[in-house]
Parts: structure tokens; C-alpha cells; sequence
């Protein structure tokens, strides 16, 4: 994010009208969730990536052997999900989902590569790369109050750190002042269990500090096993084990839900993935590979539910592909992961992201119970 300048009168007048419109933006979203009659919002969302997941791993074949992600996917879900519309790699798509904008275009982040970014000096942010302001989920949250969390498996990631941390992060747009660092607290290690704990660490971190919280969390161990021995689904794969590593990191953090008074029916889980993977067969490069771009997107409510799929309670706003294609033919998008940052900050009682595309309007219908204000900062 660009560095606070001097506020003369043009720059006073710009930051009310940020205000203003963050004002407005929170004034939309409490009369959409008036509308739909919701009650409740919740106190911390978990935003989990895992990366190459593809969806047959939470379908009803596999459940026995994933109950965690089955568990997720008891309540609004679809397997039926897709990546960026244009790429299927790691980093760019998670830049998407914490931005809600595409890759490319005016409106997209930029952020093609997919390998450790340069120093912060040296053009390692997404506000520098792309010549202006890229806000991010992380802005939202950390600007109206809430206590921010970023774990995840791979160091390349340290790009959302630098992007919107302490000498990078813009002014706090909505009064009080919360500082210039969107990012409370960020680890990185690549063994599940760790993972998980570290996630719940965040909300424990939230707890004490007497927050609502917002964390993201990576696991990056399917994506390991698929590049070191394929996409291989077939019972007793290297694939098959890592995520079921992943599953029982999962399901730690659910008993760890289910324990905490404070936490259970308070919690929600939004779970999706970067890609998926088997074309080539260690690898997800080629975009118009089916499995590479097919993806799940998972909403838990802090409550295991019916199954609903989320396209047909979302019919008038998304549209399913047709099988083997990236996009919708016509009329609306499909669900992509990139939904998954305003999704979150809707479940919250938070309007959506600065400049963002992907579930700009927080129409993603997930049947959470939110309410017309919610415990959110006055702007």
C-alpha cells in the first residue's frame, strides 16, 4: 500500500470520502442482510486454503476417509467451484482470494508470478506492482476492529505480509485509528498440525485482546505431494496421505471449536483451493485441464446442517459451467475462490473489499444468519 502523505485540504477531503464511502458500503450490507432476515453474525471466521485440493476429496465416495472436510461440507458447498479464469497457480490465485479481484485486467491484481517475491524495496508489494491501491480482506477487518491472522505452508507468501504489513499498510480508514500493520499476527511452517494450532492461536490471540477475528490459513501439503508424485487419487497414494494429514489438522481445529463455549456457533469456516492438479500429472499448468481449474468451496456455520448446494440457493447470481469449462457460457459467474474474501467479511457483518470484483456486491448467498448492524466499528 502506498505511504501516508501530508493531508492538505485535497487530502483531508479524499480520506472523508473514503470514510464516507466505507460508511455507506457498511449502511448497503446491513440493509442486505435486513432483507434476508438474518439475526446473527459471527465472531471469527476461518478463511482455509488448501492448496491442490481437488473436490473429489470431499465428495460423498471419500467421506469415510476425510470426515473433517465431509464435516465442512455439512451445509452450503459445491464441488463445482473454479480458480481464476485465466490461471491455475498457487500464489496468483491466493492473491485473488484475500483481494477479490482476477489475476488479469484493469480491475486484477497483476500478480503473475509464483515464486518468493523481491524485497518490499525492491517492488515486493501489490500496491507497487500494479502502479495503485490493492486493498485486501485483511484492510476490512483490521480497519473495524477485528484481530487478523495469516498462516500458512509456504514462504512465498510472505508477499500478503509485505503487501500490508507495518511499512506497507495503509492509513486505518474507519475511526478508531488500529495502525498501519492489516496483519496481526503471520506464521509460516508446513506441517499441518502446526498449522492448526497456530490457526486457533489466532483466535485465542483475538479472545484475549476482546476482538472479533479474521484469519487466513494455507495448508500447502496436497499441492507437495501432487508435484512430487501426481495427482494420485487411488487408495494408499502419497496424495491420498497428505490429505489426510490435512483432514486430521482439520478436525483438530473443530474439536478445538466444539470444546470452547465461546467459540461454538461463533466460529465459521470458509474452505476452498488454489487449484486442483493431474495435468501434467505432477503439475496443474495447463488451464484448460478440467481437474486443474475445479475446485470446492465450503461454507461451515458453526453448526453441522443439511447439505445445500450452493448454486441452487445462489441461482439468480452464479451460474454452473458447463462440465469442462472454466466459465459460465452466459449470464452470471460461477463461484470461484476469489468469492471467498468478501464471503468471509459477509459472514462477519463487513462490507466488501475496496475495488474488488469477485463477490463485490456479498451476494454469495450462504444462509449464515446476519444481522442489520452487527459489533462493528462505527466508520
Amino acid at each position: 500500500m502506498a505511504s501516508p502523505t501530508r493531508l492538505d485540504g485535497v487530502g483531508l477531503i479524499a480520506m472523508f470520502m473514503r470514510r464516507l464511502s466505507w460508511s455507506l458500503a457498511l449502511l448497503a450490507v446491513s440493509v442486505l442482510h435486513a432483507r434476508a432476515g438474518a439475526a446473527k453474525t459471527f465472531d471469527h471466521v476461518l478463511m482455509i486454503s488448501v492448496d491442490g485440493l481437488r473436490p473429489e476429496c470431499v465428495g460423498s465416495e471419500l467421506a469415510e476417509a476425510y470426515p473433517g472436510l465431509a464435516r465442512l461440507a455439512r451445509g452450503p458447498h459445491t464441488l463445482d467451484a473454479r480458480c481464476d479464469p485465466d490461471c491455475s497457480i498457487t500464489l496468483p490465485n491466493h492473491v485473488s482470494m484475500v483481494t477479490g479481484r482476477p489475476v488479469a485486467g484493469e480491475m486484477g491484481h497483476g500478480w503473475t508470478e509464483n515464486t518468493d517475491p523481491p524485497a518490499r524495496r525492491h517492488g515486493g508489494t501489490l500496491s507497487l506492482r500494479k502502479g495503485s491501491d490493492i486493498d485486501s480482506m485483511f484492510d476490512v477487518a483490521h480497519d473495524h476492529g477485528l484481530h487478523t491472522g495469516l498462516v500458512v505452508g509456504k514462504w512465498k507468501f510472505v508477499l500478503l505480509e509485505q503487501s500490508y504489513g507495518e511499512d506497507a499498510g495503509d492509513q486505518d480508514q474507519v475511526a478508531p485509528d488500529d495502525g498501519k500493520d492489516k496483519i496481526d499476527s503471520f506464521a509460516c511452517t508446513p506441517e499441518p498440525m502446526a498449522i492448526a494450532e497456530l490457526a486457533l492461536a489466532s483466535m485465542r490471540d483475538a479472545a484475549r485482546k476482546g476482538k472479533r477475528g479474521l484469519t487466513m490459513v494455507h495448508f500447502p501439503n496436497a499441492d507437495f505431494a501432487g508435484h512430487g508424485q501426481g495427482w494420485d487419487l487411488t487408495d494408499g497414494s502419497t496424495y491420498r496421505k497428505s490429505v489426510q494429514a490435512i483432514d486430521e489438522a482439520v478436525r483438530r481445529i473443530l474439536a478445538a471449536i466444539d470444546a470452547e463455549p465461546a467459540w461454538k456457533g461463533r466460529v465459521a469456516i470458509v474452505l476452498t483451493a488454489d487449484h486442483g492438479g493431474g495435468v501434467p500429472f505432477k503439475s496443474h499448468t495447463d488451464p484448460a485441464a478440467p481437474i486443474n481449474f475445479r475446485i470446492p468451496f465450503l461454507v461451515w456455520l458453526g453448526a453441522d446442517t443439511e447439505p445445500v448446494d450452493l448454486y441452487e440457493i445462489n441461482a439468480s447470481t452464479r451460474t454452473r459451467p458447463p462440465p469442462g469449462e472454466r466459465m459460465a457460457i452466459a449470464g452470471a459467474p460461477p463461484i470461484r475462490n476469489a468469492d471467498a474474501g468478501n464471503t468471509s467479511l459477509a459472514l462477519l457483518g463487513l462490507p466488501a473489499i475496496s475495488g474488488s470484483v469477485a463477490n463485490a456486491k456479498q451476494d454469495l448467498a450462504t444462509a449464515a444468519p446476519m444481522p442489520a448492524g452487527g459489533a462493528v466499528k462505527a466508520p
